[in-house]
């Protein structure tokens, strides 16, 4: 039977054995939670002592990592990210991203110099101000102002700060923040390779020096990224234990990035590469297309392998990495001429989203199929705008529904008054 302690503080519960087990509730945990602690002895007194001894050690524990008034917005976000660390919560890759937020679009502004308790909301509003007429995109602020909210967030669940100062205008900024994003008639909605690009991209991949090698190291690779809609994390994970060559399947099931060496010892990388699994938890096996199989045949008659080689490995039989990639991409962009606005290698993958969605594919069934939401591939992979060559400029235009798919639009050209197709 248990009997409440002095001025109600904890409760004495006495053992079959005859010791004494005192529980004292003394706050709340990192997570929301409340902290309980607990003692066994052999009377109340000793119990007081070794509870008071355990009490003082939890709270000098807890001051180290407790938003005191004095710490600023900065401090707050750097704890915040210490804690999803530490609890497993974000990947290695996502916690370079949060770390590199925090430091460009927060520590170098006036919020972050201020106290964590002498932030309004109007403060808030400001900074994001700031950010705008600094020309940042829209989400690149949306990314700092969810890294400043969710530092509140976990302040307030923790006990240490009263309130979240972006709580109340968080719906509002979001709200400005999308008409950034407005498009006008000349804009695509999603930057994707035209079909004339597309094709273009395919044979410079394909380039070889009169010795038989090819000109791009990872041209190879740019096409299984375009034939898959894969991300290049994904693909670079890939080993040949994971292709099917008798069923034309592929099995994805981790990722690998380069990320922060945060243990650095001397004479040790900056980065490292880590492996986890897909973004989403999204692991899947898909079906190859000829296209993609015949890449992989490729691959493998220019860098054959074992089950367990990884399959982009570069000319010395390195691991190939997405800076690499990035690189290698960036190259034949640039000797292709494309716009500036075609860049990186997502484009790869929306451009694979897109003419699945143009041949007759859901969205359900191509989000599967890439291993993303069904929400972020309607709004962020298929672009329903089309382009089309008007003299020398291009044009964005929506074809008329269900008549628009596979209809190569970059291909038309317009001369004189009347116009005619080529």
């Amino acid at each position: 039977m248990s009997e409440r302690a002095v001025k109600g503080q904890g409760s004495f519960k006495e053992n079959p054995d005859g010791t004494i087990t005192y529980r004292k509730g003394v706050g709340l945990k990192d997570d929301g939670r409340r902290k309980t602690l607990t003692v066994t002895a052999k009377n109340r007194a000793v119990c007081m002592r070794l509870m008071q001894e355990k009490e003082d050690k939890w709270f000098r524990t807890r001051s180290n990592g407790a938003i005191l008034g004095s710490d600023t917005v900065e401090e707050m976000c750097f704890r915040h990210l210490q804690y999803q660390m530490d609890g497993g919560e974000l990947k290695p890759k996502s916690a370079d991203r949060r770390e590199v937020t925090i430091k460009n679009q927060i520590s170098g502004y006036f919020i972050g110099k201020m106290q964590v308790q002498a932030v309004s909301s109007s403060d808030v509003e400001s900074h994001i101000s700031c950010l705008i007429q600094k020309g940042l995109s829209s989400s690149t602020i949306v990314k700092a102002l969810d890294v400043i909210n969710a530092a509140y967030e976990w302040s307030v669940m923790r006990g240490d700060v009263e309130s979240n100062p972006v709580l109340p205008i968080k719906k509002g900024i979001k709200k400005r923040l999308s008409k950034l994003d407005s498009k006008t008639a000349s804009d695509a909605d999603v930057i994707v390779l035209s079909v004339e690009e597309e094709t273009k991209f395919l044979e410079e991949c394909l380039k070889r020096w009169p010795t038989g090698r090819y000109v791009y190291s990872g041209g190879l690779f740019g096409r299984l990224l375009l034939h898959t809609g894969m991300r290049v994390g994904e693909m670079i994970s890939l080993r040949w234990r994971d292709y099917d060559k008798e069923t034309g399947l592929l099995t994805i099931n981790k990722s690998t990035a380069m990320v922060r060496n945060r243990d650095q010892k001397a004479g040790e990388k900056n980065y490292i590469t880590s492996v986890g699994t897909t973004k989403n938890q999204k692991a899947r096996v898909i079906q190859l297309s000829e296209e993609a199989v015949h890449d992989l045949q490729l691959i493998y008659e220019r860098m054959p392998g074992s089950a367990n080689c990884l399959i982009c490995r570069s000319k010395n039989g390195n691991p190939y990495t997405d800076t690499m990639m990035e690189h290698c991409m960036s190259t034949i962009y640039k000797h292709l001429g494309f716009d500036s606005s075609v860049s990186g290698l997502h484009v790869l993958r929306r451009t694979f989203a897109t003419r699945m969605y143009d041949n007759g594919a859901g969205v359900k069934e191509i989000a599967a199929y890439i291993g993303d939401l069904e929400s972020t591939t309607m709004q962020y992979y298929i672009a329903a705008r089309k382009k089309m060559k008007v003299g020398a400029t291009t044009k964005q235009f929506v074809p008329m529904p269900g008549k628009g798919n596979g209809v190569k639009t970059d291909e038309v050209k317009r001369e004189g008054n009347g116009g005619t197709k080529e």
